[in-house]
């Protein structure tokens, strides 16, 4: 028996004993090394790819040939982690994630354009389920797999641990035209777009010295009404607006990676543009400790 195999059997072994079914264990995505983020922009697939971004390793970035595959895998998460009207102590069943989805105007589709997760997040929503006795579907037994093939979950007396808690799975969807998979259009501006937002999340649980220079300016840099301003926004969003953590991540996402106005702008947080516009500028001319560029990350 080869090493690999060895760890494939007492992988699979961990997984059965957390009492879950295993669909698709031994044929997860592989993970590819992407030398840039403009290279993830302008990568094509027709089939989920993981990127692992070269000089960012904190970072994976799930792409997804379709909206619909995302939102299998990463739905019932968002709900727990992010939706005001979803509880946080359990998981919701697939009927009541239909429920919700549809109280809310979305389809499973458009449930959310693109996500962003610590791993820790992730080890909860698998150990609620446990609790739970809620059956997981194919995409999130999937991804259950990945975190334990690759080394970033692991079984321990029964419940499932991050071993590093403070890696970051982002996903986002393929560019593809209106009717092709999902019924929604996604194309190459959108989806630079989801990236460089998702990306925005990515340093904020990656990287602890920005996250707690973003903390700083939410609390004493924006006015009350201002900060009120991105909650009233976040919350027409469905987003839960009593986790403040939540409300600071969203808010530095939005204004600060995302410049394309047909996806944020002063109208829909409804602040002057030019309050919006001082916002940005001043979030910049306090340096951020962030190894994302300001102007330039597209060409």
């Amino acid at each position: 028996m080869t090493a690999r195999a060895g760890r494939m059997i007492r992988w699979l072994a961990a997984v059965l004993a957390f009492g879950l079914s295993a669909p698709g264990a031994l044929a997860g995505p592989q993970v590819k090394t992407a030398p840039s983020i403009e290279a993830v922009d302008a990568s094509r697939s027709g089939e989920l790819v993981v990127h692992a971004l070269a000089g960012l390793p904190a970072i994976l970035i799930f792409d997804f040939p379709s909206l619909a595959q995302q939102g299998e895998m990463f739905n019932r998460v968002v709900a727990l982690a992010e939706r005001g009207k979803a509880p946080r102590d359990r998981i919701l069943s697939a009927d009541e994630l239909a429920a919700l989805i549809s109280s809310l105007g979305k389809t499973p589709s458009t449930f959310s354009m693109g996500n962003d997760f610590a791993v820790g997040e992730l080890a909860r929503f698998f150990n609620l389920a446990r609790q739970g006795r809620m059956d997981l579907n194919g995409q999130e037994a999937a991804l259950r797999d990945f975190l334990m093939e690759n080394g970033l979950a692991s079984l321990k007396d029964d419940v499932l641990q991050a071993m590093e808690p403070e890696r970051v799975v982002l996903s986002i969807p393929q560019a593809q035209p209106m009717g092709e998979r999902d019924g929604v259009p996604i194309g190459a501006a959108l989806r630079s777009t989801i990236l460089r937002h998702e990306m925005g999340h990515g340093e904020y649980y990656a990287n602890r010295e920005y996250a707690e220079y973003c903390r700083r300016f939410w609390a004493d840099v924006m006015t009350e009404a201002e900060r009120n301003a991105f909650i009233g926004f976040l919350g027409r969003k469905h987003y839960d607006g009593n986790n403040r953590e939540l409300m600071i991540n969203e808010a530095q996402a939005y204004l600060i990676h995302t410049p394309d106005p047909a996806a944020f702008n002063a109208g829909m947080v409804g602040l002057p543009p030019a309050a919006v516009q001082g916002l940005r500028d001043a979030f910049w001319a306090g340096r951020p400790p962030t190894t994302l560029s300001r102007s330039n990350l597209f060409h």
